[in-house]
């Protein structure tokens, strides 16, 4: 049983930096896909995420793993107004049940293994009862004791019959499947006995007995479903079934009060009164999942334009949260405010055709999009570069788009580069860009796949050079691209190891050029296997590896073509009489370094690791099952150096973690402390700010005597509010001494403790 940590803390917003070791949500809310009302909040699923719209304050609550729920992939939600009680849905039939802020979690379904199909379609609420409708049949949840209570299996000699909702009417249940709709009576004993549930075969045309009904709900006292089809038909129970209205609906949704039927239709609702009279159409919407009656309220989900509020008869009120745009996070990128892209290819050779380009978060925690239309036509971004304030865009089949204060100046491609931004070998129109990166002298490198000349240059005087390095263009795919301290360029060569590729700043005279094609050979690069996933540069000019078969390092980049060795080495990590290479059985998607020189490793079964700067030492390790993370799968990493906010793009979403370290600064000034005051009931780190790197720092009270000292990460020191008896400083102003870039100690800043 857990709280939900926005009652717990409601001082922390949205748009607020978290304290030390708290996790922050960035998930896409941009969707909707199903809604419930519970008296003043209206919830709503959002492309698997969760959140509240609270019509008396008028906010928007986040609901994830980060304040308190138990998994990620909501796909329904239920309010029951007899007891006051949320029910969430899972994808994977995980159930939590909200109740007065408390969160209990029935993990059953989702550890039962179960042949064929597993999941739950919809709630329906009878009292102090749920029934879940389901692909395995009808759960039945006692909403007082919190359990399940049963399971019916329907069908012909108990076989699993997919229900895909349900409805009472007088003792009666009536179950909408896949294969007609069945009925038994509620206060039977033995429903658990599959001879107990009748299919109702009373139609008015006998052939749509074994049809499939998709949505069944009782209003004005008669039963109405809904027949799926490639145009939904309505039925409605009299004497027998039989059609109710003779129009044709698509993606059709039922949703009823006392007054009135709401019928969607993908871009429009018809509402029907209780004659039978179809009373008006509300038109305007895009792609209709699910609507439900507030009082004399309709709330509408739309899968395109979001949580829409429908009053009198007339759109009232879209709800429309701040958020990415999507939880495809193929790329992230930081350089003052965080880029996320979400296109990128299937393995490299099958374009995913992706329209969603890139969200962007500015410093305020405000998000935009740019889209395919927005980008000038481009699709499938994969990596972005800012140089002064310009965005470079990369597209995996357009080339590269150019935005300069929010808009489009130029896109890139063969006829205004000179041909340098070649097409493939086997298209007149595909750029395949990988990636992008800035030298320190404002160059634009990057890397464009199958073609004779991949690597790239639009130098700060808007030349562009490309160079070659003589390999076969078929299947010739690049990712990630770095430069090293000596203006080395290295680069991914999907499969076939990695390239290095030294200009000798000389970047319009070819004929001094050098480069390498590493590979597992001895002398040539040693790597531990040709399949390369990701690269980086560490603090000391090291070169970090992630392999599908753990990490490798380059320690000396410099002797690449000095005829010396300069092989790569694998971590040895010892663990009593053994020793094994550090991560030697997982695939590392991603390496980023903090302010502390720190890695952060990103993997694709095992979540993220943070290591020590040589790699020999595990500081953390974050999973899905101890942390907030809503994947194992870390597909990006991101490090925003100012704040030690690093965030993690998973095949699920974007969450971000806020660490110890920064950035140390080259000039001490502007220190901050972050919370300031603190407050009684903080029991996190407070993190000092804005010092040298690694600055030696020590804290006093206002006397003089000496409560705790350390040592930066980084640019960032860090108190846990102990002195150093580790019982808890009292009430007081506290002075924070840092030393200067000689040695010498200044007062940086001043801390007040409430205790």
């Amino acid at each position: 049983m857990k709280y939900l940590l926005f009652l717990l803390f409601p001082f922390i917003t949205f748009g607020q930096d978290v304290p030390i070791g708290y996790w922050k949500n960035y998930m896409s809310y941009q969707t909707a896909d199903k809604v419930a009302c519970a008296n003043t909040k209206t919830y709503c699923v959002a492309d698997g995420s969760l959140y509240f719209y609270d019509t008396q304050s008028n906010s928007i609550n986040r609901m994830s793993k980060v304040n308190g729920l138990s998994d990620v992939g909501v796909s329904d939600i239920g309010y029951n107004k007899y007891n006051n009680q949320v029910v969430v849905i899972y994808e994977n039939c995980n159930i939590d049940i909200i109740d007065e802020g408390l969160i209990n979690n029935i993990s059953d379904i989702k550890r039962k293994e179960i042949s064929g199909l597993k999941e739950i379609n919809n709630i329906f609420f009878d009292n102090d009862i749920a029934y879940l409708a389901s692909s395995f049949g009808l759960i039945v949840i006692d909403m007082i004791k919190l359990e399940i209570k049963d399971t019916y299996k329907i069908g012909l000699n108990a076989n699993y019959e997919s229900i895909n909702q349900v409805a009472i009417k007088s003792d009666t249940i009536y179950c909408a499947t896949s294969s007609g709709i069945y009925f038994a009576y509620k206060n039977n004993l033995f429903l658990s006995d599959f001879n107990q549930w009748q299919k109702d075969t009373i139609f008015e045309n006998s052939s749509n007995t074994n049809d499939t009904f998709k949505n069944i709900v009782l209003f004005n006292n008669h039963l109405i479903s809904v027949k799926d089809g490639d145009f939904d038909s309505l039925f409605i129970k009299n004497q027998k079934w039989e059609k109710y209205i003779n129009i044709g609906f698509k993606n059709t949704v039922l949703g009823s009060n006392s007054n009135e039927l709401a019928i969607t239709d993908s871009s429009k609702i018809h509402l029907i009164n209780q004659l039978g009279d179809d009373v008006q159409v509300i038109t305007g919407f895009s792609n209709i999942r699910d609507c439900y009656y507030n009082n004399n309220e309709l709330w509408v989900a739309d899968k395109n334009l979001g949580l829409i509020k429908i009053k009198d008869n007339e759109l009232a009120e879209v709800i429309n949260v701040n958020s990415p745009f999507s939880n495809n996070s193929f790329n992230l990128y930081f350089n003052e405010k965080l880029y996320v892209s979400h296109g990128g290819h299937i393995n490299f050779s099958v374009n995913q055709l992706n329209n969603d380009g890139v969200s962007i978060m500015d410093k305020y925690n405000e998000w935009v999009n740019y889209d395919f239309e927005k980008l000038n036509r481009a699709r499938d971004i994969v990596s972005i570069a800012k140089i002064a304030d310009k965005e470079y865009y990369a597209s995996w089949y357009n080339g590269i788009s150019v935005m300069e204060g929010g808009e489009h100046i130029i896109k890139y491609g063969y006829e205004n580069t000179g041909g340098i931004l070649d097409t493939t070998y086997y298209s007149n129109n595909r750029i395949q860009i990988s990636d992008l990166k800035k030298d320190n002298n404002d160059n634009l490198w990057g890397l464009n796949s199958q073609v004779s000349n991949p690597l790239f240059v639009k130098t700060v005087n808007g030349e562009w050079h490309s160079f070659t390095m003589n390999q076969s263009l078929e299947g010739l795919y690049f990712d990630e691209l770095i430069i090293d301290d000596l203006n080395q360029k290295w680069g991914i060569i999907y499969n076939k190891g990695l390239f290095v590729y030294n200009d000798n700043n000389t970047i319009s005279n070819i004929n001094d050029d050098e480069y390498k094609i590493l590979n597992t050979t001895t002398g040539n690069g040693n790597l531990p296997t040709l399949e390369i996933l990701s690269i980086t540069k560490d603090l000391d000019g090291e070169i970090w590896i992630g392999t599908k078969e753990g990490i490798a390092v380059f320690y000396y980049p410099s002797t690449v073509f000095s005829g010396y060795n300069f092989d790569c080495q694998q971590i040895l990590i010892q663990e009593g009489d053994y020793g094994q290479y550090l991560l030697s059985s997982e695939s590392i998607n991603d390496i980023k370094v903090d302010g502390a020189n720190r890695k952060w490793i990103g993997t694709k079964k095992s979540g993220v690791y943070l290591l020590s700067d040589d790699g020999l030492s595990e500081i953390h390790h974050f999973t899905e099952e101890n942390s907030p993370l809503p994947s194992n799968n870390i597909i990006s990493i991101a490090i925003n150096s100012s704040n030690g906010e690093v965030f993690f793009g998973t095949e699920k979403g974007l969450i971000s973690f806020r660490s110890d370290a920064t950035k140390g600064e080259e000039i001490q000034e502007n220190t901050f402390v972050f919370p300031n005051p603190v407050k009684e009931n903080y029991n996190g780190n407070i993190a000092i700010g804005n010092l040298y790197e690694n600055a030696y720092v020590k804290i006093t009270d206002i006397s003089g005597n000496l409560v705790y000292e350390t040592n930066a990460n980084g640019g960032q020191a860090n108190w846990n509010g102990k002195n150093i008896d580790n019982s808890r400083v009292g009430t007081g102003v506290y002075l924070v001494f840092s030393s200067n870039e000689i040695g010498q100690e200044k007062m940086v800043s001043k801390i007040l403790f409430i205790k």
